[in-house]
Formats: structure tokens, sequence, C-alpha cells
């Protein structure tokens, strides 16, 4: 058997695992859900120069904006984990979903600076009780598949990123910024249909009687998430998210002004390092479940570490755009990282605990776009890049220092 032989036969089996008794509706319902929710915040950086030039803001504004986007998703994580726990995950993404489509139409109309960035932290807000569910959700359903399960919903994700922002910029030089975001209401309209046909109530342990917000599940929730391979995790996916909220935020602008590329190509460019991205996260799902989580981590990070530290000195477009696809490696890093860390956790603190982890590493790199656009207001953007690159090393350090938890699954 060849080795493509050989790949195109786990390929087909990894599929026929994943669509059994059904369970295919749902991880299609919320992979969908994840590639809108997840797709929709980055239309932002996409019709960045359009908003900053509408309201007239500066880079520290628009890494402003982005931030408060980012801090709002951040803050939900946490509770929307805590809430799935409780009332189950069904209810908890349907919420979410509600709550983006409502944002959206607010984002649509908004008058003024002030109610776009409110529309725009609601938005945050919804999209952030989604995030938990969704790994916890495809965890649950796929016990013998999770990594690759996570990697299709995270890949489905990055069909969003790479797709919606592309469509938005057409239809923002057609229609105006503003419907660049409306024609995303009528997708959410269909997932939320989907949600209530295909999602179970709940997927994950119901709690104990009388469980609830009290000492004992505080002392518990404390316990599973104070101890050194937790808080080693949460700092790896610290840096991850470091690197990607910063390096998406202002991609497209950094390729613009610093590189030179017309609005149109850099946007294009943009949804390329997304389609990258998809296929780093399939291969990676399939590569930890085989040889484990900190090895593909390392790959992967890896692959893109030197594209990104490279970007700033390369000149040739040919060779910026190499680089700037092979930056998207860290993506891979992603599905292997998420399920290390849910492994940690114990079966009824699941959602809460990953959340509350979620909490603390999206909402610490929140701080990222503001200080790229400082430094791009200062004159400093290829160092923002190169410094964002320089994260990942801290990846690598903490895959060698942490032990081995599901390898060879």
């Amino acid at each position: 058997m060849t080795p493509v032989d050989t790949v195109r036969g786990r390929l087909a089996a990894a599929r026929r695992k994943l669509w059994t008794d059904g369970n295919g509706w749902i991880l299609l319902t919320v992979s969908g859900g994840w590639l809108l929710t997840l797709g929709v915040r980055i239309v932002y950086p996409a019709l960045l120069p359009d908003i900053m030039g509408s309201f007239g803001v500066g880079y520290t504004g628009g890494g402003v904006l982005l931030s408060a986007l980012w801090a709002a998703y951040a803050l939900m994580q946490f509770p929307g984990g805590l809430a799935a726990d409780w009332v189950g995950e069904k209810r908890v993404i349907l919420g979410s979903v509600g709550s983006v489509l409502v944002a959206i139409v607010a984002v649509v109309v908004a008058p003024t600076y002030g109610i776009f960035v409110a529309a725009t932290v609601l938005l945050g807000l919804g999209a952030g009780l989604y995030g938990t569910s969704r790994v916890t959700i495809v965890t649950d359903v796929f016990p013998e598949n999770k990594t690759t399960a996570v990697s299709f919903t995270q890949a489905a994700g990055n069909v969003g990123t790479a797709v919606l922002p592309v469509v938005a910029g057409g239809i923002a030089v057609a229609f105006g910024w503003r419907l660049g975001f409306g024609y995303l209401v009528p997708l959410f309209v269909l997932v939320m249909v989907g949600i209530i046909a295909f999602i179970p109530r709940r997927t994950s342990a119901e709690p104990e009687a009388g469980a609830g917000l009290n000492r004992a599940f505080l002392d518990d929730l404390r316990g599973a998430v104070l101890n050194r391979d937790v808080i080693l995790i949460t700092l790896l996916q610290l840096s991850l998210m470091t690197y990607y909220q910063g390096m998406t935020g202002f991609l497209p602008t950094y390729l613009i002004d610093i590189k030179g590329f017309s609005q149109t190509f850099a946007s294009t460019v943009f949804g390329a390092f997304f389609v990258t991205a998809i296929a780093m996260q399939f291969v990676s799902g399939l590569v930890a479940d085989r040889y484990g989580q900190r090895r593909t981590i390392v790959l992967f990070v890896l692959i893109a570490l030197p594209a990104a530290v490279a970007l700033p000195v390369l000149d040739s477009r040919a060779a910026v755009i190499g680089a700037t696809l092979m930056a998207a490696g860290v993506l891979g890093a992603f599905p292997p990282s998420h399920t290390y860390a849910v492994d940690l956790i114990p079966d009824a603190l699941q959602g809460s605990g990953y959340g509350l982890i979620r909490t603390v590493y999206i909402g610490g790199a929140a701080g990222a776009p503001p200080v790229v656009g400082w430094l791009a207001d200062g004159g400093q953007f290829d160092l923002a890049i190169t410094l964002l690159g320089a994260t990942t090393l801290l990846v690598v350090g903490l895959c060698i220092v942490l032990p081995d938890v599901t390898a060879g699954q």
C-alpha cells in the first residue's frame, strides 16, 4: 500500500466514524455555527480600513476596537461554560447565535461610533458563549476521534475566516461596508434552525444534585484549574492566541501599508492565509490522534515561526505571499491544544473549567491588537510582526515540560 493510499484510508475511516448514528448532523451544525461566529469576527480586520475611515479613527483606535471585540468574547467563555454545565450545551449555543444575530443588525444600522462599538461588544459577548460548548460538544459526541472532530470544527471556522471577509469586502465595494456585515443575517438564522433540530439538550455529564455556584463547586473548580499542567497549557494557549489576534487583526493593513499590496489583493492573500490554515488543521487533527498533542503543537509552531519572523525583511511579492501562508501554521496547533486542555479537566467541570481557561488566555491576548496598533502608529509595524512571531517560542518551551496526556489514541 502506498503512502497516498494509507492517507486516503485513514481519511475514509475518520469520515465513517464521524458520520455514524446521525452524529454527522451534530458535527455539521456545530461547525456551521463556528464558521459564522468565528468568521464574523474576522470580517472586522477585512473592513477595518473602511470602518476607520468612516468613523475617523487611527491604527491605535482600530486596535482598541479589535481588543474590545476579543475582550468581550473572552469574558463570556467562563459564563458560557458554566451555563453549559447547568442548563445544557444546546441552550447556550442557541443563545449565542441569537445574540450575534441581534448584534449584526445593530452594526448595520448604527448611526454613531459609540453605538457601533456597543454593537461590536454585544457581538463579542454573544460569540463568546459559543466557543467553549463547541469544543465540549464534539469531544463528548466523538470520544474516540475527538481531536479529528475538533479539527473539523476548527477548520470550518477557518472556512468562515477565509470566505466571509472576502465576500464582505466585495459587497462593501459594491454596496458599502455595512452590508458587508448584513449579508450574514440569513446564514445565522439557518444555523439557529439546525441547532433546534439536531443538537441534544446536553452532551456532558449532568451536574450533581444541588450543584451550583457554591463553596463546594468553587473548591472543585479551583482544584481542577489551579494545578501545574493546566496553568502551563493555559500559558501555551495564551501565546498562541496572542499571535493569532495580533497577526490576523492587522495582516491586511500590514500588507497594504508596508508591503504595498492593493486592498483587493491583500484581502485575497488574507483569505488564502485561512485556506492554508484549513489544511493545517485537518492534518493536525489526524497527526495528533496518532502521535499525541504535544508533538503536533510543536510541529505546527515550527512551520510558522520562521515565516512570521522573516516576513518583515522580505521584499519580493512572491516571498511575502509564501511567508504569509506559512505563518498560518500556528493555527494548526490550536486543535491539539484544545483537546489537551479538555483532557485535563474532570467531566463534570468540563464546560466551566475550560471556559475559565479560555477567558484567561483569550482575554489576556486581547491586549495584542492595541499594542500592534500603537507600534504601527509609531512607525514600527515591522517590529510588531516580529514580536508576534517570537511569542510562539514560549509554546515550544512549554511543550517540552508538559507531559503526554492522550498520545497514541
